[in-house]
């Protein structure tokens, strides 16, 4: 009788353990992407071999919504854009001269990615106004000192504009900016520098909300 206890309790102990193991939250899968296009199979193809492995990095990115992945045309190479947009709540009325208005602290973050591996960041930390409820915020961040010297973000309802300069390859100085329009994801990229022309290329951007 003692046996049959025991092994009862062991088969209660077995079924209780499968019962815990089925119910373990399984990770969520991360998005699939295709790459269709010729022109940005290379970078097309470098963030799926990164989303295919769980790169931590990537799918951190890409938990921050909306979050934009843009591929650069005839290059390995791709931008993803995470704009942090305010929330309903958590605004703050200021009172400036008379003028009242309402801001939320937030930040947009543009991270380069060349060859598959990590290049660069930039990081735009101000906050979005409006003058009331029923207005639409708009974001602008100008870096006047620090790491991000230069970078100038400006965020409304329709578009994302990123401004930057960089030191290039004959010691100059080149302004690169990059326009996201945000209801389709299509963007252009310029180079500016003393010594070429402006240099426009133009793509689409996978839009992760």
């Amino acid at each position: 009788m003692a046996n049959t206890l025991i092994l009862l309790l062991l088969a209660l102990g077995a079924s209780q353990a499968q019962q815990k193991t089925a119910q373990k939250p399984q990770p969520a899968k991360p998005p699939s992407v295709n790459c269709p296009e010729a022109q940005t199979s290379k970078a097309c193809h470098s963030f799926k071999q990164l989303l295919d492995a769980q790169d931590k990095d990537i799918l951190h990115s890409l938990s921050l919504p909306p979050s934009y992945v843009c591929f650069r045309p005839g290059e390995d190479a791709f931008l993803i854009v995470n704009v942090e947009e305010p929330r309903p709540y958590g605004w703050k009325k200021l009172d400036d001269n008379g003028v009242e208005e309402q801001q939320f602290k937030s930040s947009v973050k543009l991270t380069e990615y060349k060859e598959g591996v990590f290049n660069s960041i930039k990081n735009g930390r101000e906050v979005w106004r409006r003058s009331s409820p029923d207005d639409e915020p708009l974001f602008y961040s100008e870096a006047t000192e620090g790491l991000f010297k230069g970078l100038k973000i400006v965020v409304d309802e329709a578009e994302i504009t990123i401004d930057y300069p960089f030191n290039n390859q004959n010691g100059g100085t080149t302004q690169y900016s990059l326009t996201i329009r945000r209801s389709t994801g299509r963007f252009i990229e310029a180079f500016t520098s003393e010594i070429t022309h402006t240099t426009t290329q133009s793509g689409s951007c996978l839009i992760y909300r």
